[in-house]
């Protein structure tokens, strides 16, 4: 069981606590509380939670969640190490479907990694990442997405480029893909 919290020594880490001329201001919310929550369950606990949800055994949708809920970075930082390990391709990819669910726009740095590499399934869910990025989350701009959506346009794999013109035609009205069309010319 977890000991008692210290609250103000989280609230000082994740930077919430204010000083003000009558005292303190603090931040909160669902992003804090999600913080928080990271912070005690701690990054050891997180990292095991990717590898669990990685493996795909009863509990793992119970892992997946709680990752979705909180996207804590070390989760993002394990997907990107099971990604490295030379594993078996399935693993790899299964790691960058994790990451899909959790990820925020300080997986856009990684983004060229995973689409040269030459697991497919890892380039299609890179493509997922993107919307999720894009679309879902307006994280990152149609012009930080476009040289992306032009490689996977141009990937040696129907499977891949056809996904990319499955979103480009799923979501063409929105304002992001039309922005990002331009882009890509």
């Amino acid at each position: 069981m977890i000991a008692a919290v210290d609250w103000r020594a989280i609230a000082e880490k994740l930077g919430t606590i204010r000083a003000t001329e009558h005292g303190f201001s603090e931040l909160g919310g669902t992003d804090v509380a999600c913080d928080a929550i990271a912070e005690i369950l701690g990054a050891s606990l997180l990292r095991d939670a990717v590898d669990f949800a990685v493996s795909g055994g009863p509990g793992a949708e119970a892992a997946r969640s709680v990752l979705i809920l909180l996207k804590p970075p070390a989760a993002m930082e394990r997907c990107r190490e099971i990604f490295r390990e030379p594993l078996d391709a399935k693993e790899a990819s299964d790691a960058i479907y994790v990451l899909k669910m959790i990820s925020d726009r300080r997986v856009l740095e990684w983004i060229s990694e995973f689409m040269a590499s030459e697991n497919e399934a890892v380039r299609l869910w890179t493509l997922g990442i993107l919307d999720q990025l894009l679309i879902m989350q307006e994280a990152i701009t149609p012009e930080e997405a476009a040289p992306f959506f032009k490689q996977a346009l141009a990937d040696p794999r129907s499977n891949v480029r056809n996904e990319a013109l499955r979103f480009l035609d799923d979501f063409a009205e929105e304002e992001q893909v039309i922005a990002m069309r331009s882009y890509m010319q």
